[in-house]
């Protein structure tokens, strides 16, 4: 589920990338870092990379930003890009791990087999002087996808709801800052309460991600698990903003060999968004 630069640079060099595999940029930014990441995309990648847009594969019907779409909507971004069932997908965001734990989360959603995050992102790549285009240009032709939803992998407001009942035995871990987590700082969408998820505990993403934009190493994830005392073998579920970190915890989760966790996709977009939601700080 982890690929490292060195061993795509290999499958870029003697030409094994071509054989099914497919890379995508997913990077994705807050809307108050102003950071564009198409353009940024258009300006450098790796070459016959798409671009993954978190918030165009989406459901459009939702008025929560970039809840995942339906099976229908899914399959129709999959062919207009040539993915195939058996394609073997990579991917990256430009800053390290970053969003791309996100795209992950949502190929394994529509159960894709073969998806593969790269390490260190194009960061990583650069740094042992991987190639990088700005041309827009592919190999893939549109193609037949067919998909089926994981229930198993996604949650909605009435799961977070018992979840955080006292009596209830399933973790909530918040991947959003302390700061955030605490209701000290103000959520960077308008109109949200302040605090977190009655019962659910704090683990900022970026405690899962080094200095330089690698996923830590094993022994250190999970020493963050048992320093939360998580019961590892109830469920699961993973909060953030607005469901794209809450990804990056899930990921740390599978890479450790926990397999019961699920996404809650509206996050706190939603739960601070609504009157009867309670919250704590």
């Amino acid at each position: 589920m982890l690929i490292e630069a060195s061993e795509l640079i290999k499958l870029y060099k003697n030409g094994k990338w071509k054989n099914n595999i497919v890379i995508f940029d997913s990077s994705w930014y807050l809307p108050n870092l102003k950071r564009n990441a198409f353009n940024e995309y258009k300006k450098q990648h790796i070459p016959n990379t798409l671009f993954f847009d978190i918030d165009e594969i989406s459901n459009k019907k939702s008025n929560l930003p970039h809840m995942a779409p339906s099976i229908k909507q899914f399959n129709i971004h999959m062919e207009n890009m040539g993915i195939k069932n058996n394609s073997c997908i990579i991917i990256y965001s430009k800053d390290g791990i970053g969003t791309s734990p996100r795209a992950w989360w949502t190929f394994k959603l529509f159960g894709h087999k073969k998806v593969y995050v790269l390490n260190g992102g194009l960061r990583a790549w650069l740094k042992i002087g991987g190639p990088t285009t700005s041309s827009l240009k592919t190999i893939y032709k549109k193609s037949s996808y067919s998909s089926n939803l994981n229930n198993k992998l996604i949650c909605n407001y009435k799961d977070v709801l018992k979840a955080s009942n006292i009596k209830s035995k399933i973790n909530i871990l918040d991947a959003r800052s302390e700061a955030r987590f605490k209701g000290i700082e103000e959520e960077p969408r308008p109109g949200l309460k302040k605090g977190h998820i009655p019962k659910s505990l704090n683990l900022p993403f970026n405690l899962l991600i080094d200095k330089k934009g690698y996923l830590i190493k094993k022994s250190k994830i999970k020493d963050l698990i048992k320093k939360l005392k998580i019961n590892s073998k109830s469920e699961i579920i993973t909060s953030c903003g607005s469901g794209v970190t809450a990804c990056t915890i899930a990921f740390a989760l599978k890479y450790i060999g926990i397999n019961n966790y699920k996404v809650y996709d509206g996050s706190w977009s939603e739960w601070g968004s609504k009157k009867e939601s309670k919250v704590e700080k």
